[in-house]
């Protein structure tokens, strides 16, 4: 017997479960994991799945993919399935969440892993796996034009974030030193600027520091494998996601990065229905930057000192969201 664990339609746990086979209550949703393991010359490794097997038979999918059991968070299931279906272990410290697609009974988490695999290591699970390969990106648009791979709708941002050379990895509390002092170098010129002693992400103690990683999500943002900046987003309340801060070290400037974190950042919460955040008046710059992905100023104001005031953005509409199939 298969246990899910229930989640409700903002990716709250609840505290009840469901047996794989039952048909799901209105409103409830479960978890789901695609993996898609990328090697250093760009190739994908794929799995064609048996004739027997019901949705898509006999047609080529992602590495490894299913539902997260009761108990499992999303990285938990990707590395068990994957595991089970093909045999490998994957390296996590070389993966990432892409996105999330969210369909009517749950949340599908699709998950990139960058790890060299020898076909000949693989230990493909019988019942479900009928061979693997690997591919290219253009291979697999030629297989779904034949109608021979299953036909999801996030191919298109698929390779478009695997291609970017932008990478977000889960921080945690360990990389509070140096994330604070990345944050740091980021403000210094606000700080001196603005005479910011109030409020100011420079004068930030480590031990304050230390209590984002409380709540919400905290990344480190790589462009080309460099660290490029972090950012911290957390839930407000239900469906309204805050991007409380954004650093982009100031050599890395100019190149979208900005831009591109903060559409994959909804495209992980599609359970949002808005996101909101401050950012200084008189910093025309990121104001435009915002404005230009669809924010919208509020009206609500905070005044910190004669020369510096906070003002909020709010974007409830053209959200990034894919669709299921």
């Amino acid at each position: 017997m298969e246990l899910w664990n229930i989640y409700d339609k903002y990716r709250h746990l609840t505290d009840r479960v469901h047996e794989r086979g039952q048909e799901m209550k209105p409103g409830d949703h479960h978890l789901v994991v695609h993996v898609w393991i990328v090697n250093d010359d760009g190739q994908y490794l794929i799995q064609r799945r048996q004739p027997w097997k019901i949705g898509f038979p006999n047609m080529w999918d992602c590495s490894a993919a299913g539902s997260a059991l009761m108990g499992d968070d999303s990285e938990q299931a990707a590395i068990r399935e994957t595991k089970e279906e093909i045999g490998i272990g994957l390296d996590m410290d070389k993966g990432e969440r892409l996105f999330t697609v969210k369909f009517s009974e749950g949340f599908d988490d699709i998950w990139l892993v960058r790890q060299n695999i020898a076909l000949e290591n693989l230990q493909l699970q019988g019942e479900e796996v009928a061979e693997a390969k690997w591919v290219s990106e253009e291979e697999i648009k030629e297989m779904v034009e034949k109608g021979e791979f299953i036909p999801f709708n996030y191919f298109e941002r698929l390779f478009e974030v695997a291609n970017s050379g932008i990478s977000l990895k889960k921080a945690s509390i360990h990389d509070a030193e140096e994330l604070l002092a990345l944050q740091k170098e980021v403000f210094l010129p606000l700080y001196k600027k603005y005479n910011d002693h109030e409020t100011s992400p420079v004068t930030q103690t480590i031990e304050r520091f230390s209590e984002r990683f409380e709540q919400g999500d905290y990344y480190k943002i790589f462009y080309h494998d460099t660290l490029a900046g972090s950012v911290h987003v957390h839930e407000k309340s239900p469906g309204l996601m805050r991007l409380r801060i954004i650093n982009i070290l100031d050599r890395f400037h100019n190149r979208g990065i900005a831009q591109q974190v903060m559409k994959r950042l909804e495209l992980m919460h599609p359970e949002a229905d808005a996101w909101e955040l401050d950012t200084i008046l008189t910093e025309e710059r990121n104001c435009y930057l915002y404005e230009k992905v669809g924010y919208r100023r509020t009206g609500e104001a905070k005044t910190i000192n004669d020369d510096l005031t906070l003002i909020r953005y709010l974007k409830n509409s053209s959200l990034n969201k894919i669709e299921s199939i």
